[in-house]
């Protein structure tokens, strides 16, 4: 670590492009296939599919505008470059909002591990331990560093995959494809917000605002992130498997579809209890997301306040983001409405909005893209 103009933490760690796209697969695939098919087959129903593709593009936009603004400051963070572009007030309280979105992004994924294991396996254990425990180990992977967190991801993600195409593939001699028909049944207009709703989610990409200055081959972090969103769309239309399997008004209803549908492969009646197999994997896909958003929300606030160090931010911010994780949402219904009605609009201000008027003011201001 070392000390940036103004005090501000610069960290020297390093990853390269695709550890990086690696993180970015993990950061989004780790939750978007747990609920969002029941989301969207509330919205768009059998035209979830047509979401999906929707959704790839909107989030390749999103992805250029970050990237563009990324791309001029190449040795600092937004939370660094938001003061040099819009100064130090204006710019302190942009960066200020990208902590707190990234802090309510850790505190929703710890809050929907919760959910999983108090819903499908221990109904009887309160939602702290499970938080908590989560929490606890996620700090100390930040401890460790970013490197650590990427180095850990590349060890999991293939087992993760591998997974996903279990679920896939198992799933498939079951699936009902005359459930995906009429095709525009309902016209563009659901598939539109639909493919909106998941577009919001692969927008946590954003966090490579963050985590840009530690690539050591910056040029590839575009084209890294380009084959991350196609795995992305790929992995949802094997979440929305779900509908074939169980149909449009069954799954909007479902709590965890992707659950559902491990339940539903069949082995023989020797292999049983394949679901609290898988969930384990999936648990190491939140972890994971966790640690990586955790680990942002400490630096940027150690970079907000002039620290020299991010560790001491750790276990008060793992405190609060707990305590809000229980606290923010009532119920699990709660959760999905807000994802449902709530989240896309403050995403799409976050992640599209906000970069972009940070993009266009450093245009303006006559910052240009280092090469």
């Amino acid at each position: 670590m070392g000390q940036g103009g103004g005090g501000n933490l610069i960290v020297k760690e390093q990853i390269s492009s695709h550890q990086m796209a690696m993180l970015l697969f993990t950061l989004v695939v780790s939750t978007i296939d747990v609920f969002v098919p029941a989301v969207v087959a509330k919205v768009a129903g059998r035209d979830a599919w047509l979401s999906v593709i929707l959704s790839v593009f909107y989030a390749l936009i999103t992805w250029m505008v970050a990237l563009a603004l990324a791309s001029r400051f190449p040795d600092q963070t937004v939370i660094h470059y938001s003061r040099q572009i819009l100064g130090r007030w204006l710019g302190g309280a942009v960066g200020l909002i990208f902590i707190i979105f990234f802090f309510f992004g850790g505190a929703s994924a710890t809050r929907m591990m919760a959910d999983i294991m108090a819903t499908a396996f221990m109904s009887y254990t309160p939602l702290v331990v499970f938080a908590g425990s989560l929490v606890l180990v996620a700090g100390y992977a930040v401890f460790g560093g970013l490197e650590v967190i990427a180095r850990v991801n590349e060890m999991l993600l293939p087992l993760g995959l591998g997974v996903l195409l279990f679920v896939g593939f198992g799933s498939l001699p079951n699936v009902d494809f005359a459930r995906y028909l009429p095709v525009l049944e309902r016209g563009l207009g659901p598939v539109n917000w639909g493919g909106i709703i998941i577009a919001s989610t692969i927008a946590e990409m954003v966090i490579v605002l963050m985590l840009y200055p530690c690539v050591n081959d910056q040029p590839r972090v575009g084209i890294s992130g380009l084959w991350a969103i196609l795995g992305l769309g790929v992995a949802m239309q094997i979440g929305v498997l779900a509908i074939g399997l169980f149909s449009p008004e069954v799954t909007a209803v479902m709590n965890f579809p992707a659950l559902e549908m491990v339940r539903s492969i069949k082995l023989g009646h020797a292999i049983t209890h394949l679901d609290v197999v898988i969930m384990a994997v999936w648990m190491g896909g939140i972890f994971l997301k966790l640690a990586l958003i955790y680990y942002v929300v400490v630096l940027g606030l150690a970079q907000w306040l002039g620290l020299s160090s991010y560790r001491p931010l750790v276990a008060p911010v793992g405190i609060w983001m707990v305590v809000f994780s229980l606290m923010g949402f009532h119920s699990l219904s709660d959760f999905i409405t807000l994802e449902m009605k709530v989240f896309p609009g403050d995403s799409l201000f976050h992640t599209l909005l906000l970069p972009l008027f940070l993009l266009v003011a450093a245009w303006v201001r006559g910052f240009q893209r280092k090469r």
